[in-house]
């Protein structure tokens, strides 16, 4: 009798055991994404491109979105969300920023966000060259050591009064090495990489979130060394990202190279893009020219883009002196 009771009980447990497993196995394995979008912070829908990309059978599965609001079913795990093209105004970004991870049964929503761009105007001008700050009147200048090379632009945005706009600034520095005055030969310069936080002013005072120098396009930092060979034309340049208050008119000033010889130092240069480093032989001489470009950020809309950017300006020559 026990034995029966015992196989019946058995019998029983396996039933239980086969059940539950076969529920589990029944349960869900892919949830709900859902793409939203916003405008100017408000509820927005219409044709818009994006891309899901996330787990599956075929990882990575991609699904393609032509519009919002809509949803997919898409396997538990790790998925990314990406705008493609369209939508209304400026897209700004996705929120909550991707990747998120979907559980079985469960939800996700990402948000694409957009905002109306704002009309202005940004202009740029080249305005003179500066030694040591002061004009200068003449095309050919001679610098001794602590001295140093600047250039002046003024700067102006129109719009909505009262209102910030996101300016992307790059001034370029067009170096020429034509070597020693009066002679057909020079030696090349080396140039220390500073690029220190006051090399770049605005007047009024502009709120700048970034500033980084670089060398034929290519970023260079601080303790880098660029090389200007006899007769060959290096293009030098900074890029800083600021916040232009509409109606102001601003000067952007840049202080380029500094002269700074080793072993007679005059002066601790440390508001400049780059320094000489070498010691300089008496005579050597560069052609400057400098231009510069502005670009409006996310959200804004040049109306003039005719005005954003300068033409050359007049060259410069720079001759170093050494004192006896």
């Amino acid at each position: 009798m026990k034995k029966r009771l015992y196989a019946i009980w058995s019998i029983l447990l396996v039933l239980v055991v086969s059940f539950v497993v076969s529920g589990l196995g029944c349960g869900p394995t892919t949830g709900t994404i859902y793409v939203e979008a916003t405008l100017d912070g408000l509820p927005w829908t219409g044709a818009v491109e994006y891309t899901l990309t996330g787990p599956g059978a075929a990882a990575p599965t991609v699904i393609n979105g032509h519009s919002v609001d809509d949803n997919f079913s898409g396997e538990a795990g790790s998925w990314n969300c990406t705008y493609v093209s369209g939508g209304p105004g400026v897209f700004v970004d996705i929120t909550p920023p991707p990747p998120q991870t979907l559980a079985a049964g469960g939800n996700i929503t990402f948000t694409l966000n957009f905002v109306t761009p704002q009309d202005v105007d940004v202009s740029v001008e080249f305005k003179t060259w500066t030694h040591n700050g002061a004009p200068v009147s003449s095309n050919w200048i001679l610098v001794y050591p602590g001295d140093w090379i600047d250039v002046e632009y003024t700067e102006h945005a129109s719009g909505e009064e009262d209102a910030v706009v996101d300016v992307h600034q790059t001034s370029w520095l067009s170096v020429h090495n034509i070597g020693l005055y009066g002679e057909e030969m020079g030696p090349p310069i080396t140039l220390h990489v500073l690029n220190a936080p006051g090399a770049v002013k605005m007047s009024p005072p502009a709120d700048l979130s970034n500033q980084q120098a670089t060398v034929g396009g290519n970023p260079v930092y601080p303790c880098d060394e660029v090389d200007l060979p006899y007769c060959q034309v290096v293009n030098l340049d900074v890029e800083v990202d600021l916040e232009l208050v509409v109606c102001n008119n601003y000067t952007k000033t840049i202080n380029w190279i500094g002269f700074n010889p080793p072993g007679i130092q005059t002066l601790q240069l440390d508001s400049v893009v780059f320094e000489t480093t070498d010691d300089m032989y008496n005579g050597l001489t560069l052609t400057l020219t400098s231009w510069a470009c502005v670009e409006v950020g996310v959200g804004f809309n040049d109306i003039n883009p005719d005005n954003d950017c300068t033409d050359p300006s007049p060259a410069l020559n720079v001759t170093f002196i050494l004192p006896p």
